[in-house]
């Protein structure tokens, strides 16, 4: 992973956000699109807000990680366009097993930039999870995902 930097001195151009109050479980490992957690965003062309964009992630949510032995985790990652933003590592944790099994709030952040591009290209925000192997039941609710723009 390499370390960089980057700033704006201007407020966002638009701030988009989804929201689900209902509790999604699944007892399946491997990858899985959190239902509803997607918002639609485009670069470059003429019908775009923009040619280039700044793209800076907020997804909070209550989880509920547990397993027979409490070795288990929920990874997290949101993709942009099916492009992975920063940071990002082969080891997205967002919430572990705990002995207890409550609910408990997380939040990931995440930032990545579009240069500016003539053909107009989708990079739709969804946000996914991948409970480990081992899992007993994965669980999110009350989550919240905030994609602020700043427009190149």
């Amino acid at each position: 992973m390499t370390a960089a930097s980057d700033w704006v001195q201007r407020s966002t151009d638009r701030t988009y956000w989804a929201w689900d109050s209902d509790r999604w479980e699944t007892k399946s490992p491997g990858w899985q699109d959190v239902p509803g957690a997607k918002i639609g965003l485009k670069v470059g062309g003429s019908t775009s807000p923009s040619y280039g964009a700044i793209f800076v992630v907020t997804f909070s949510a209550e989880t509920l990680v547990s397993s027979s032995d409490n070795n288990s985790v929920l990874w997290l990652d949101v993709l942009f366009g099916g492009e992975s933003p920063n940071p990002v590592s082969d080891n997205h944790r967002f919430s572990s097993a705990a002995s207890s099994a409550e609910w408990s709030s997380h939040t990931a952040l995440r930032i990545i930039r579009f240069e500016p591009q003539f053909n107009q290209k989708d990079v739709t925000a969804q946000v996914r999870v991948s409970p480990s192997d081992n899992i007993g039941t994965a669980g999110l609710q009350n989550w919240l995902l905030k994609v602020e723009r700043y427009n190149l």
